[in-house]
């Protein structure tokens, strides 16, 4: 019987590891007070993440509230040599909040910033504060063929 105990501990450990790692990502749950919260971690999200990148928008749009300015800033990663990788980045995440949150545009200031390395990157700042941060996979967008 000493066998099958080992091996419950083992897929017991191993799932317990795999929900508190999140396998390199990051989410908008509990993060700590005066950091942004970071999605995507090392590893990176795409558009196949439709559901949870609603989600996270949905948190910009709440947290935002009506009359919060919502700052967007965009930058190409490692190996993404294309500036529409940047302006539909930005699109993605402007339009969602606009027609799906129905926050005016003129409380959606966009830019694109310098590349940083590793990872695209979208830094949301609300009330002049740095919220969110996006980290994407190469020339990769938030939402791509999603239903909203």
């Amino acid at each position: 019987m000493q066998p099958r105990s080992k091996q419950g501990f083992i897929i017991a450990a191993i799932l317990i590891f795999g929900f508190t790692s999140n396998f390199g990502y990051s989410y908008a749950q509990n993060p700590e007070p005066g950091k942004p919260i970071v999605i995507g971690g090392t590893l990176g999200i795409d558009e196949h993440n439709c559901d949870t990148t609603k989600a996270d928008f949905d948190l910009i749009a709440h947290t935002a509230g009506e009359e919060a300015t919502i700052i967007v800033i965009a930058r190409l990663g490692r190996g993404e040599l294309s500036r529409e990788v940047v302006r539909r980045r930005l699109r993605n995440l402007q339009e969602f909040i606009y027609f799906t949150r129905g926050i005016p545009k003129e409380r959606i200031i966009t830019a694109e910033g310098d590349r940083v390395q590793g990872l695209g990157q979208v830094e949301v700042f609300i009330k002049g504060k740095l919220f969110m941060v996006f980290r994407l996979k190469r020339n990769k967008d938030f939402l791509t063929n999603c239903e909203t």
